[in-house]
């Protein structure tokens, strides 16, 4: 059985899922900063994605789509 997430309905869809790979990465988590919060108005609302650029690196980023 696979884990389920549930996203609040006022929030909008994520753009990418789990473990979807990407041209910077595969997703390996997601942040979502909602408006009015205190990392919304530091870093901007919306969904911030934790990428590991390839499967033989224990680095990880993070991209912001917009």
């Amino acid at each position: 059985m696979q884990p389920t997430i549930s996203i609040p309905q006022h929030w909008p869809y994520p753009r990418f899922n789990l473990e979807q790979r990407t041209q910077q990465g595969i997703i390996l988590g997601l942040y979502y900063y909602p408006l009015g919060t205190e990392l919304a108005e530091q870093f901007d609302d919306g969904w911030r994605y934790v990428l590991m650029p390839n499967k033989n690196s224990n680095e990880t980023s993070y991209l912001q789509v917009i």
